[in-house]
């Protein structure tokens, strides 16, 4: 097994392990016991690199890789000696490559196979989606605080015939004043964004390429963006990591739910 971090990297990896397996002719129970071995191999580097992309390839003879790490995808489908397919490539990723059997090398008994690259990157699998939010601040804050002391609350009691015309009026009337005050701004997010992304973030990435643009002239305002980049960046995680944890401590399953599914990245079944 081994780790690389390629010059070129698509954003959703953070790097790619190449794991190369044999797997001898043996016993079921022998065969078992490679296995586990190689799922433990595995699953360790998966732990430690939640965001690396990982290749297993090699001879597996009678060994299905599936068998012990069921998420991981079997890209070689075609023959590769006599009628067997006993080389497999797998990896994490679904269409990933695309296998075509080619002729052995030398005196083998074995079909090469030219695996052709399939894989798409999130940011060109679809389209950027774009959503209008409210932009919250201080200033904001105050203002619908002055506009909530002022209002006549007991107005909308006296003109309503009952509960549920009461609640209709009053959360009507929150509305216009938030929509009147807070304003909206339009933000585009991308599918390989990461979740802990703040304008914080977007903000000091601009300062850190103006700053690298006069790195000769300047060097320690460079130096000091970087820095100020990378603390902006623990912070926005740390963040994230306390709202994900904090979905464990309250009472709606819904959003306990929504943070299973990101911590373990679970997608729903596929038909």
């Amino acid at each position: 097994m081994i780790s690389c971090r390629p010059h070129y990297l698509p954003r959703e990896f953070s790097s790619r392990f190449f794991v190369a397996v044999y797997l001898p002719p043996q016993t079921d129970a022998g065969t078992k016991t490679a296995l586990n071995e190689l799922y433990m191999a595995i699953s360790k580097q998966e732990n430690a690199h939640p965001e690396a992309a990982l290749l297993v390839a090699g001879d597996f003879n009678a060994g299905k890789l599936k068998s012990v790490l069921p998420h991981f995808y079997q890209h070689v489908k075609c023959a590769t000696r006599g009628k067997k397919t006993l080389e497999h490539l797998y990896s994490t990723h679904r269409d990933t490559y695309k296998a075509l059997p080619r002729p052995p090398f030398g005196k083998s008994d074995h079909h090469s196979i030219l695996l052709i690259p399939a894989y798409k990157q999130k940011l060109k699998q679809e389209a950027p989606m774009t959503r209008s939010i409210k932009k919250w601040s201080d200033e904001a804050d105050a203002k619908l605080q002055d506009c909530f002391a002022s209002t006549d609350w007991k107005m909308f009691r006296d003109s309503s015939d009952g509960i549920e015309e009461y609640t209709t009026s009053v959360t009507g009337f929150i509305k216009k004043c938030i929509d009147d005050v807070v304003p909206t701004v339009t933000v585009r997010t991308y599918h390989n964004q990461k979740p802990w992304i703040t304008g914080n973030i977007r903000t000091e990435l601009k300062g850190r390429a103006a700053a690298f643009k006069e790195r000769d002239s300047n060097p320690d305002a460079y130096q000091k963006s970087r820095y100020a980049l990378g603390r902006t960046i623990k912070q926005a995680k740390s963040q994230y990591r306390t709202k994900i944890e904090s979905y464990y401590t309250g009472s709606d399953a819904r959003r306990m739910w929504q943070g299973l599914k990101t911590i373990t990245d679970y997608k729903g079944m596929t038909m």
